[in-house]
């Protein structure tokens, strides 16, 4: 009998392989999706609140953060 022979019930290193890509692939575009929705929203905020006047950036205009 050979010793080379591979457990069946485990995956080959390549399919291991291919399957950590498409999750670490997955996840990455869940957190682009998530990062590209969150700036579009904050775009929207930031239009709203100038086109009410209620611009926040003018309490900090006269501080320094330094």
């Amino acid at each position: 009998m050979e010793e080379n022979m591979t457990d069946p019930d485990q995956p080959s290193p390549r399919r291991a392989g291919r399957a950590a890509a498409w999750v670490i692939g997955i996840l990455l575009a869940i957190i682009l999706v998530l990062f590209v929705a969150r700036n579009v929203w904050h775009g929207e905020e930031l239009k709203e609140d100038q086109a009410t006047g209620a611009n926040t950036a003018d309490h900090y205009r006269d501080r320094s953060n330094y």
